[in-house]
C-alpha cells in the first residue's frame, strides 16, 4: 500500500486522499515523508505546509520539506499575508514553529531551523519574532545541521562583531570537510568590508583597511587536506594570470579537484587545458571532453581516446555530430559531411543540391527556355512564397543559402536589398525580367529553393518536427489549390529539366567523392596546432604559382561533362569545413582555398600536372592529412 501510495497513487490522486484524512497518524505521514520521492515528496510538502498552524503535522513532514518552502512559510507569518490578516496568531504560530524546530531530537528538523530561519547572534533565540541564534546553531555537534547554517543566506548579513565573526570562523575552520566546504561555497569568509573596499579601489577612491582587522584569517583553500574544500578555490575563481595556483590544480593527487578545473573553470587557462586532456585518469578527461569551455581542437582529439566514455563524451560534444542547425552541414549516419555539404536532410532539397552542382551550360541553357515560359505567373507566385515564409526560420535558412548561391552562380544581388529578411528573399530576382540566359537558368534553381522551404511537409534543419514549415500557409496542414499551383510554378523548370537524374551522394563529384568526403571530414576535426600549420604553408606559397594551379584544378573539377559550377560547389563545401575546423565563422579563406585545392587534387588528381599537385597539396602534407 505504501509503495503504491509514493508511487501511482501520487499522481491519481490517492495519495492526497490519505493525507487530507484527519485521523492519519503522525507516524505514517513521517514514514510517507521519509520515504517520499518526487511527486509523492511534493503532495505531502504541500499538504504540510498548507496548514501551517498545524505544527506536529509539519514536523512530521518535515523529510519531505526543502529548506526554501519552510522559508517561505516563514517570510509569510513574519510579515506577509497571514501576518497582515492576523498579527496576533501569527506571531504565536511562529514561536511555536520555531521552537518545535530548534528543539526538535529529529536531525532534519533542525537543519531546516538552521536553513530556512532568519539568524541573530546572542546567547537566545527569539520565538516571537522567528529568528534563531547562530551563536547556539553553531554549537550542534550534528554536521548536517552546520552545513545547513552555512548555507542559510542571511550568514552573510551576520553583522561583523565579535559574535558574528566567532560564528564564521568556526564555520570556516570546522574539523569536518563538508562544513568548510558548505562555508566556502556560501562565501560567507567575504564580509562588508571587503566588498566596500573593491568596490572603492574600483571607483579611484580606495579605502584603507587592515587585513586583520576583520578577524576571519583565512589559508588558501589549495593548502586543505579535503579534496571538496580544495574544490571551492576553482568555483571561487582563480584568475586566469595566477599560473602558480592553476600549476597547483593541475598537479592536485585528487581527481575530483583535477576534474572541477575542467567543470568549473572559465577562466582556466590553455595550459591547463592541455595537461588536463592529457590526464591519466579518463574521468578528468571526460570532464574536457563534456566541458563547454574546454577548446575545440582539446575536445576533437579526444575523439580517438582509448576509453570509450571519454572517446563517447567527446563525440557529444564535436560540431559534426550536433544536431543539424541552419548554420552547421548536414550530416548522413555515418557522422561525414555530405558534399555538397548541405543544411537540411531533406530529401528534395538534397536532390536539388545534387542537379545543381552537376549542371552544364546547356542544361542553364533548357532550365532559362523553361523558365521563360509563364514567367509573369511564376513571379506573381514568387512574391506570394516570399510575403508567406515573411520571417519564419525557413525564410532565414533560404537567405542563408542566397549568400552562397548568388557567389556561385555569379549572380548580381543588389547590396541595399540585403538588408530586411523579406529583401533579402527578393535581392537575387531583381532584374530577372531582363536577365540574360546564364542568369535565367540559375534563378529558375532558386525558384526551386523557394518553393520546396515553403512546401508542407518540409524538413527544418534540425530534425525537430515541430519547426517544419507546415504552418506557413494560412489554410492549415493542407495545400489549397492556390498553393499547390504555386508550388509547380516555380519547380516545374528544374523537374522538367533536371530531373529525373542518375547523381547520386557518392557520384556528384566523380567517382572518388567518397574520398573527397573523407578527406573534408577528417579536416573538419583537425586540431589548432595542425590547423596552423597548414594555413602557415598556404601563406608561404608564391600567389602567383598557387593561381595557376588553382586555374588547372578548376578546369579538371569540371569534370569531362564540363560541369562549370563544381568547383564553386566544392570550394564553398571547404568554407564550411575550414568553420567547423576553426570553430569560427567566418574563418580565414586561404584555409578553405587549401583545403578546396586539397580535396580537388583527391578527386581529379591524374588530370593535373605533377607540379599543380605538388603545390596544391603542399599546405595539407604539412598538417599531416594522408591524400
Amino acid at each position: 500500500m505504501v509503495e503504491f501510495l509514493l508511487g501511482d497513487g501520487a499522481w491519481q490522486g490517492s495519495l492526497s486522499a490519505v493525507l487530507r484524512n484527519p485521523a492519519l497518524p503522525m507516524s505514517v505521514l513521517a514514514m510517507l515523508a521519509a520515504r517520499a520521492k518526487g511527486q509523492s515528496r511534493a503532495a505531502i510538502s504541500r499538504h504540510a505546509l498548507r496548514a501551517g498552524a498545524d505544527v506536529p503535522r509539519l514536523i512530521a513532514a518535515a523529510p519531505a520539506i526543502t529548506a526554501a518552502e519552510l522559508g517561505k512559510v516563514v517570510d509569510g507569518l513574519r510579515y506577509g499575508w497571514e501576518h497582515r490578516q492576523d498579527p496576533g496568531a501569527a506571531q504565536a504560530t511562529l514561536a511555536k514553529m520555531l521552537r518545535a524546530f530548534t528543539t526538535s531530537s529529529d536531525i532534519r528538523c533542525r537543519a531546516l531551523a538552521a536553513e530556512a530561519f532568519p539568524l541573530i547572534v546572542g546567547p537566545r533565540h527569539r520565538y516571537t519574532k522567528g529568528e534563531v541564534s547562530a551563536t547556539k546553531l553553531i554549537a550542534d555537534p550534528e554536521v548536517a545541521v552546520l552545513v545547513a547554517l552555512a548555507r542559510n543566506h542571511h550568514m552573510r548579513v551576520l553583522p561583523e562583531s565579535q559574535e558574528g565573526l566567532a560564528v564564521r570562523r568556526a564555520l570556516l575552520g570546522h574539523s569536518a570537510p563538508r562544513v568548510r566546504a558548505a562555508a566556502r561555497r556560501a562565501g560567507i569568509h567575504v564580509l562588508d568590508s571587503h566588498i566596500l573596499a573593491a568596490l572603492s579601489a574600483a571607483d579611484g577612491r580606495p579605502v584603507p583597511a587592515d587585513p586583520a582587522a576583520s578577524g576571519v584569517e583565512l589559508a588558501d583553500p589549495l593548502d586543505d587536506p579535503s579534496p571538496s574544500v580544495r574544490v571551492t578555490a576553482i568555483a571561487g575563481g582563480i584568475p586566469e594570470q595566477d599560473g602558480a595556483r592553476w600549476a597547483r590544480v593541475l598537479a592536485d593527487p585528487s581527481p575530483q579537484v583535477r576534474k572541477a578545473a575542467a567543470t568549473r573553470g572559465y577562466f582556466t587557462p590553455s595550459f591547463v587545458w592541455t595537461g588536463l586532456a592529457e590526464d591519466p585518469d579518463p574521468a578528468v578527461r571526460a570532464a574536457v571532453a563534456h566541458s563547454r569551455w574546454a577548446p575545440a581542437e582539446l575536445q576533437r582529439r579526444l575523439l580517438s581516446d582509448a576509453d570509450p566514455k571519454v572517446a563517447t563524451a567527446a563525440e557529444a560534444r564535436d560540431p559534426l555530430s550536433l544536431p543539424v542547425g541552419v548554420r552547421r552541414p548536414g550530416l548522413p549516419a555515418d557522422g561525414e559531411i555530405m558534399l555538397p555539404v548541405s543544411f537540411t536532410h531533406d530529401q528534395q532539397l538534397r536532390r536539388l543540391d545534387l542537379t545543381a552542382v552537376t549542371l552544364t551550360l546547356t542544361q542553364q541553357h533548357q532550365l532559362a527556355i523553361a523558365a521563360r515560359t509563364n514567367a509573369e505567373a511564376r513571379a506573381e507566385a514568387r512574391a506570394r512564397v516570399i510575403a508567406c515564409l515573411g520571417t519564419s526560420r525557413a525564410a532565414d535558412w533560404v537567405a542563408n543559402r542566397w549568400e552562397r548561391w548568388c557567389d556561385v552562380f555569379a549572380v548580381p544581388a543588389p547590396a541595399h536589398s540585403m538588408i530586411g529578411l523579406e529583401h533579402r528573399l527578393a535581392a537575387p530576382f531583381v532584374g530577372a525580367a531582363s536577365a540574360d540566359d546564364r542568369v535565367t537558368g540559375a534563378l529558375a534553381l532558386f525558384d526551386a529553393v523557394l518553393g520546396l522551404a515553403a512546401a508542407p511537409g518540409f524538413a527544418m534543419p534540425d530534425h525537430r518536427s515541430e519547426h517544419r514549415s507546415d504552418a506557413l500557409y494560412t489554410s492549415g496542414k493542407e495545400q489549397n489549390e492556390q498553393e499547390a499551383a504555386d508550388l509547380v510554378l516555380l519547380t516545374g523548370p528544374w523537374e522538367q529539366v533536371l530531373l529525373p537524374t542518375l547523381v547520386t551522394v557518392d557520384t556528384v563529384y566523380g567517382p572518388r567523392t567518397p574520398a573527397a568526403r573523407h578527406l573534408l571530414t577528417t579536416a573538419a576535426r583537425l586540431p589548432r596546432a595542425r590547423l596552423d600549420s597548414l594555413l602557415t604553408t598556404r601563406i608561404s606559397i608564391d600567389d602567383q604559382r598557387w593561381r595557376s594551379a588553382r586555374r588547372e584544378a578548376v578546369d579538371a573539377v569540371a569534370g569531362p561533362h564540363d560541369q562549370v559550377y563544381a568547383a564553386h560547389f566544392l570550394f564553398w563545401d571547404a568554407v564550411t569545413v575550414a568553420e567547423l575546423a576553426a570553430w569560427q565563422r567566418p574563418t580565414d579563406p586561404l584555409l578553405a582555398d587549401a583545403l578546396w585545392a586539397a580535396g580537388a587534387v583527391v578527386l581529379y588528381g591524374e588530370q593535373m600536372s605533377a607540379a599543380t599537385v605538388e603545390i596544391l597539396t603542399s599546405p595539407c602534407t604539412a598538417a599531416g592529412l594522408l591524400l
